[in-house]
């Protein structure tokens, strides 16, 4: 049952307080960063973490830990320049609105510097980089079903003959072979084109279904206020078969959510997913709400080729590059950059690049993180790892 009003905005008003003082912030100002947060975190310091009213939960996910705070309850500090930022972090309430307990707090007179400084990072970050390493055609379909489909003229025309505003994308494959690559391209392209780009984790989704009014909260995610793509990572919970899973009313909560969003513009939904499809629900296969499915395979010997052309040259004259590509015949792309990473750690270690040390510890790592969780990873000298 949801929390009477006054008792919602009271334990607001005491987490910005107790935030506030952790901080050294004066005359506070809350705010929800939304699409200036990676600019802001990738351009901020970040600082020590504080315990909220006498409580740190850490959080151990490493997956981006620029972008993540450490912790599950308590306080991280920021700062960026002479700006300094307390990132609160409460969410304990099933029934509270998130924003209220997950929040940046910035003092008065800085807000509008800070603001400004976010529009300049991402404007910054706006150019698009390389385009992802897909198979042949892959690329071009992707790009002609998302920026190209949200073209104004092909937008116009779609409605002149009355098809849909709206275009459903499901990426599919195992992971680490480009799915993110692909779809932080695209993040990049919107930016660079003024095009909406929303990103609904599955964090982000459980918090809507746990709102005090579900059906409206999940809903709201797939609305947007201009053309764009938005972009639901990783939603196998909310997609599996109805028939395999007991969460069948998660499943038509997501499902109903995805039909009558009355899209002034245009929109794409994206989804990826590591699963096979299926397993994936029938329902949400359906053409109306999926209209296109790619998938993401494990690189072939000319695409792996074409990732070590885009290593340092450095890297690439220092091992045998042929040999590298034929050895990497089972890896992944994630997979391949580890094992870059492997041959860097050991350069500045040792000085010299060294292919085979780098394969035999990747091929231990893999057997350590299957068999042994708790042991390091990197490469070790005389049975010490080496810190990194």
């Amino acid at each position: 049952m949801p929390l009477p009003l006054h008792q919602v905005t009271a334990d607001h008003r005491e987490l910005v307080r107790v935030c506030a003082e952790a901080a050294g912030i004066a005359d506070p100002v809350a705010v929800q960063l939304d699409e200036f947060t990676w600019p802001i975190l990738r351009n901020a310091r970040r600082g020590p973490l504080v315990p909220l009213h006498g409580v740190i939960v850490r959080d151990w996910d490493r997956n981006s830990p620029q972008f993540f705070p450490g912790v599950k309850f308590g306080i991280r500090l920021y700062s960026l320049g002479d700006i300094r930022l307390a990132r609160c972090v409460a969410n304990n309430d099933p029934y509270a609105n998130g924003f209220l307990e997950h929040f940046f707090l910035v003092a008065r007179p800085d807000y509008l510097r800070l603001f400004r400084k976010a529009v300049r990072f991402k404007r910054e970050s706006a150019l698009a980089g390389l385009p992802p390493i897909l198979a042949p055609g892959l690329l071009d379909t992707l790009r002609q079903n998302t920026i190209g489909y949200l073209r104004r003229d092909n937008l116009t025309r779609i409605k002149e003959l009355g098809g849909r505003a709206r275009r459903g994308v499901l990426l599919a494959g195992p992971p680490g072979n480009g799915k993110t690559s692909a779809c932080r391209w695209l993040w990049e392209l919107c930016h660079e084109l003024r095009y909406e780009f929303r990103l609904v984790s599955p964090d982000v989704y459980r918090a809507a279904r746990a709102s005090c009014n579900p059906p409206e909260a999940v809903k709201a995610l797939f609305a947007v206020s201009r053309r764009g793509i938005v972009f639901f990572d990783d939603m196998d919970i909310a997609l599996r078969d109805r028939a395999l899973s007991p969460e069948a009313d998660d499943q038509a909560v997501f499902l109903g959510a995805m039909d009558g969003i009355e899209v002034r513009e245009g929109v794409v939904y994206m989804f990826t997913t590591n699963c096979p499809l299926d397993l994936i629900d029938p329902a949400f296969k359906r053409p109306g709400r999926i209209d296109l499915v790619l998938q993401f395979d494990p690189p072939t010997a000319d695409l792996r080729r074409q990732l070590f052309d885009r290593w340092h040259a450095d890297i690439r004259g220092g091992i045998p590059v042929e040999r590298a590509v034929a050895e990497t015949a089972t890896m992944s792309f994630a997979e391949i950059e580890e094992l870059k990473n492997l041959l860097i750690l050991d350069y500045l270690e040792g000085g010299a690049w060294d292919w085979d040390r780098a394969m035999a510890q990747w091929q231990a790592n893999r057997h350590d993180l299957a068999v042994e969780r708790g042991r390091a990873l990197g490469f070790q000298r005389n049975g010490q790892p080496v810190a990194h």
